[in-house]
C-alpha cells in the first residue's frame, strides 16, 4: 500500500494533460483489477491467466477485460472472478526483489477485438529498444472510481547501470528501466503506466513505486518465464 501511495503523490510528473478529447487507445491485453483499497492494472497472458505486480495482492480480486467506457456498452465487457492467485514471494522471503503475481480467471475469457492474450517475452531487449508503455486512465468526463480509458506512449529502455542509479533499480536485480520522454501535467488515481510492450511481447511490470523524475522501474519478465509457464501448466 506505501508503493501506491507515494505514486499517487508524483503521478503529475508522469501523466498526459489535459484535452478536450480523449482517445481510446488499442490495448486489449490490459485488465482492471478490482479490489477495494488498490485498485490495479494486469496484462491477460492466456485466456484463463492474467500477470500483475504481487503487491495488488488481496485474497478476493475481479478481473474486468474488454470495453471499461461505463457509458457505453459495446459487448466485450467481462468481469470474471479469480479462483486462484499466486504470487512469487510464495517461493521468496524477498518480496521486495520478486515483485510479480498471476491470477487464474474462475473461467476463461471471451477473446475479441477487445480482449487478446499478449504474447511472453523471449529475450531481453537492447537499451534504446522503444517499447510501449500501456496503462489505463480516466476520462475527462470519468468521475467515478474507476479508470475508463486505455492509454499508451512509447519509451527506450535505459542501459543497466542508468537502471541502477535509482532507488528502485538498486535493490532489484531483475528489473528494466524506461525513461520517459514527455513532460506529463496530469494527476491519476491508478498505477496507469502498468505495462512494457516491447515488440509485442510484455516485457514488464510496474513495481508501484515511482518517485518522482523521468524513469520508471518495472520488474523483468524475462527472468521469470520458468516459473510462468510452470504455473499455467499445472494449475
Amino acid at each position: 500500500m506505501k508503493y501506491i501511495f507515494l505514486f499517487v503523490l508524483f503521478a503529475g510528473e508522469f501523466f498526459f494533460g489535459y484535452t478536450d478529447e480523449q482517445n481510446d487507445d488499442p490495448a486489449p491485453y490490459l485488465a482492471y483489477i478490482k479490489n477495494q483499497f488498490s485498485p490495479c492494472v494486469g496484462v491477460l497472458i492466456h485466456q484463463q491467466w492474467v500477470l500483475a505486480a504481487a503487491h495488488c495482492y488481496l485474497p478476493s480480486l475481479k478481473v474486468k477485460l474488454g470495453n471499461f467506457k461505463k457509458r457505453v456498452r459495446d459487448g466485450t465487457e467481462q468481469t470474471i472472478n479469480s479462483v486462484q492467485i499466486i504470487r512469487y514471494w510464495n517461493l521468496s522471503t524477498d518480496a521486495s526483489e520478486h515483485n510479480l503475481m498471476l491470477i487464474k480467471l474462475s473461467k476463461p475469457a471471451v477473446l475479441n477485438e477487445k480482449v487478446q492474450p499478449m504474447a511472453l517475452p523471449t529475450k531481453n531487449f537492447p537499451a534504446g529498444t522503444r517499447c510501449v508503455i500501456s496503462g489505463l486512465d480516466w476520462s475527462i468526463k470519468n468521475s467515478g472510481k474507476h479508470p475508463d480509458l486505455r492509454q499508451t506512449f512509447t519509451a527506450p529502455l535505459l542501459p543497466d547501470k542508468e537502471c541502477q542509479q535509482t532507488k528502485q533499480g538498486k535493490v532489484s536485480k531483475n528489473r528494466i528501466c524506461v525513461k520517459f520522454l514527455k513532460s506529463f501535467e496530469r494527476i491519476f488515481m491508478e498505477a496507469a503506466l502498468a505495462a512494457v510492450i516491447c515488440k509485442d511481447k510484455i516485457q514488464g511490470i510496474e513495481v508501484g513505486n515511482f518517485l518522482g523524475g523521468n524513469i520508471g522501474v518495472y520488474t523483468n519478465i524475462f527472468h521469470y518465464i520458468p516459473w510462468i509457464q510452470k504455473i499455467i501448466s499445472t494449475r
